[in-house]
């Protein structure tokens, strides 16, 4: 997703599938620039889902997309690229976090219709307008695993009150995420390997990657590099952070089963895509509401808006699943979450087909 006039990411091969099946084709939807620092299309690649009935759901950054080096990792060899990804579907499930017993088995058609009611009118969409926590921005380098723990420390602290009132206002109980700081590999309930940042609603976890907001740091000393990182690292967080808003209101669940019920591939594709553009905008809901305290103004808030928002898209997938959303998807539902700082301006699911392609 990110920055501009700026440095030059990509990042690492592509592992191979959850279950440990073999890699898979490599696809993206950010941005991804060239030496000198030219943006061009086709950015971090998107690992394609598992099957829909894995039994758990990664989510996994969009934000993701991520801010690796290939170039700098791999020499001058064709880089490749860690994806976004969402390998599995959740199994279907009523009340986030409970086994549903009475919701009906998946492909039911009262099943669906009621799935259908939670992701378009759940009473989280009447929360309102998400008030400033007035979040402050560490002045860290993200050099360290120890400046960047504390980045996101800082950052997870903040979501956490900025959102707990809101999904309360919804009628449902609020629950910070776990959070573990990860490089190298790491295992989940929801996989054995990941390439990037994820979040995984079986045990409502956000696994943040730090090496990888180290290594975007450390690619360029510039200013606009240095702004695409810290915007990145914050984006990211806050994505996945939505994922997890999702999955506390019963929307996310809700999501999954008619992702499951779908009747085609292109239906459960445009279900993708209405989840992730929501996490996007609510991420970006968070950062709009504190964006005075927090210091996104100048250089970070074009930064900001010219790369994060406006060149995240499916069109840099090379060939993958259109899963996440376009480009004028993406920056049209991000922008609204920045604009409004309101959570009825991030109901994708009532949206029609157009503004989630």
């Amino acid at each position: 997703m990110p920055d501009g006039s700026i440095p030059l990411y990509a990042s690492y091969p592509l592992p191979g599938t959850p279950g440990g099946g073999p890699a898979l084709p490599q696809v993206g939807w950010g941005p991804e620039f060239e030496a000198g620092g030219h943006i061009r299309h086709g950015g971090p690649q998107r690992k394609r889902r598992s099957g829909l009935l894995a039994g758990l759901l990664l989510l996994g950054g969009v934000g993701v997309l991520v801010v690796i080096v290939a170039v700098a990792l791999r020499g001058n060899s064709e880089p490749t690229v860690a994806p976004s990804y969402r390998p599995g579907a959740e199994a279907p499930s009523a009340t986030p976090g409970t086994d549903d017993s009475s919701g009906g088995t998946p492909g039911a058609p009262q099943a669906s219709q009621d799935s259908a009611a939670i992701v378009q009118t759940d009473g989280f969409y009447r929360s309102g307008v998400q008030k400033t926590v007035n979040c402050r921005e560490p002045q860290v380098a993200l050099s360290t695993a120890g400046a960047v723990r504390s980045y996101y420390a800082n950052l997870i602290g903040c979501l956490n009150r900025a959102w707990t009132p809101l999904v309360r206002a919804g009628k449902d109980q609020y629950a910070a995420p776990r959070v573990l700081f990860w490089a190298g590999t790491v295992q989940s309930p929801c996989t054995s390997s990941a390439p990037t940042s994820f979040y995984c609603s079986a045990n409502r976890t956000l696994y943040l990657k730090f090496e990888d907001d180290i290594k975007l740091w450390t690619r360029a000393s510039d200013e606009p590099n240095r702004a695409f990182s810290r915007m990145w690292a914050t984006y990211t967080a806050g994505h996945e952070f939505g994922h997890h808003i999702q999955q506390l209101t019963g929307i996310l669940s809700a999501a999954t089963r008619l992702e499951y019920d779908a009747p085609d591939r292109a239906a459960r594709l445009e279900v993708s895509r209405r989840i992730e553009l929501q996490a996007s905008c609510l991420g970006a809901a968070f950062m709009g509401a504190n964006k005075t305290s927090y210091g996104i103004t100048g250089l970070d808030l074009t930064i900001y808006r010219r790369y994060v928002e406006a060149q995240t898209g499916d069109e840099n997938n090379r060939g993958g699943p259109r899963d996440h959303g376009a480009r004028s998807s993406h920056q049209y539902w991000a922008a609204r979450g920045f604009n409004t700082v309101n959570s009825a301006s991030c109901n994708t699911f009532t949206a029609s087909a157009s503004k989630v392609s």
